[in-house]
């Protein structure tokens, strides 16, 4: 699937995006904005976070220079295209690169490397420029390094020219994200349905993780979010306490698939019954996802779907109150990416928009709910990616 990626595209839109702030150059460090940069997904960046290990230079015109480790570069040839590749050397012997006269290896890489290497292709390209890194994901010393590199130019954040660009999805993203959601709810009603009294918090992760990775080898990893019962926190590592009948279970997440992920949420009543005040919480949740339906489309302000979501369900539910219903996806491995569907987010939905839309509720009296789900904004509307079930009752 990622041969499939187009890198230009990408490339296009972050350079139009850099166009609307005078940007000469970005040094992107997170990895999940040098995977969304270039298509290259940093095992070291990725399972450390230690920045500096990798990092991409995006141009306000050419192409992209991603900068990683030797041991990863035979990795990054082979996954990615139409992208400049550099390495730079680690503790770690390959007899390929091997050479007689090579430098000593240090015993951990130089995390400041990777900001020097960087600071020669921007200026190898542009005299005085203005550079966008993203500063809260770089520590102080590393900003201190640049403001004196680029003295002459200018040094800015580039958080907000990132979220513009990303949240318009290439058609690549866009079929991704689809199959991410489509493996995600199989997996969900498949697990719903294998979910009987007497198991654990440890049984349902378990079956929703063989459920998502079952379904193609493309599946990296399976984020879980569950909650059981009255344990409205979810965990990370998984409780035993048991299940009882007429529990509700929330499950809540998604797979990783190639390299983006998936979050939805799918609730149900374990044995197909439960109390009748149950049943009016996730009846009163569902009439927030038909007033948002009803809304959903281009040219639509984000903040008036979250406030007309707000008043549906407090008409049923006093004091319901949340902080958004729903956000932008992509390649971020918390899946939650801006913009959010909140009341102080002014931004229309425009096509090209990928979404969840979620409708959570989290009590120990009442148990947890929550009905989440994807959608794409289209030319003349939205195209939902799944299905949610409008009643605690799979059969």
């Amino acid at each position: 699937m990622l041969e499939k990626r187009n890198q230009l595209a990408v490339q296009e839109r972050l350079q139009s995006c850099m166009a609307k702030t005078g940007l000469d150059a970005m040094i992107i460090t997170s990895p999940e904005a040098i995977f969304y940069s270039t298509g290259f997904a940093s095992q070291f960046l990725y399972l450390s976070n230690q920045i500096g290990l990798t990092a991409a230079i995006v141009p306000k015109e050419g192409k992209i220079t991603l900068i990683c480790n030797e041991f990863e570069k035979q990795a990054a040839d082979s996954s990615c295209k139409d992208i400049e590749i550099i390495s730079y050397p680690v503790w770690i012997y390959i007899e390929d690169y091997a050479k007689e006269e090579e430098e000593d290896k240090p015993a951990q890489p130089d995390l400041f490397r990777t900001f020097r290497m960087a600071a020669e292709v921007v200026l190898d390209q542009y005299k005085a420029p203005k550079v966008g890194v993203e500063s809260e994901v770089i520590s102080h010393s590393k900003w201190d390094y640049l403001k004196e590199v680029f003295a002459d130019g200018e040094l800015t954040d580039c958080s907000s020219t990132l979220v513009e660009s990303r949240m318009i999805k290439t058609p690549w993203e866009i079929d991704v994200l689809r199959t991410a959601a489509e493996i995600s709810e199989v997996a969900m009603y498949k697990t719903a349905k294998e979910c009987v009294p007497g198991m654990t918090e440890a049984d349902i992760m378990m079956l929703f993780k063989n459920n998502c990775q079952n379904q193609s080898p493309d599946v990296m990893c399976a984020l879980q979010a569950h909650t059981i019962g009255a344990d409205f926190a979810p965990a990370v590592v998984p409780r035993h306490n048991r299940i009882q009948l007429g529990d509700i279970v929330r499950l809540d997440g998604g797979p990783m698939y190639c390299g983006y992920g998936a979050d939805l949420a799918r609730t149900f009543a374990v044995g197909n019954h439960t109390d009748k005040h149950r049943e009016e919480i996730y009846a009163s949740l569902w009439k927030g996802v038909e007033c948002a339906r009803r809304m959903l489309g281009p040219g639509v302000r984000m903040c008036d779907v979250f406030q007309e979501i707000q008043n549906t369900i407090k008409a049923d539910i006093r004091g319901y109150k949340r902080g958004h219903h729903g956000h932008s996806i992509g390649c971020n491995r918390f899946t939650e990416e801006a913009p959010f569907i909140a009341g102080d987010e002014k931004r229309i939905f425009e096509p090209g928009m990928v979404f969840c839309l979620e409708m959570p509720y989290y009590s120990s009296k009442n148990h947890s709910y929550n009905i989440e789900d994807t959608f794409l904004i289209t030319e003349d509307g939205c195209e939902f990616f799944t299905h949610p079930n409008e009643t605690l009752y799979i059969f």
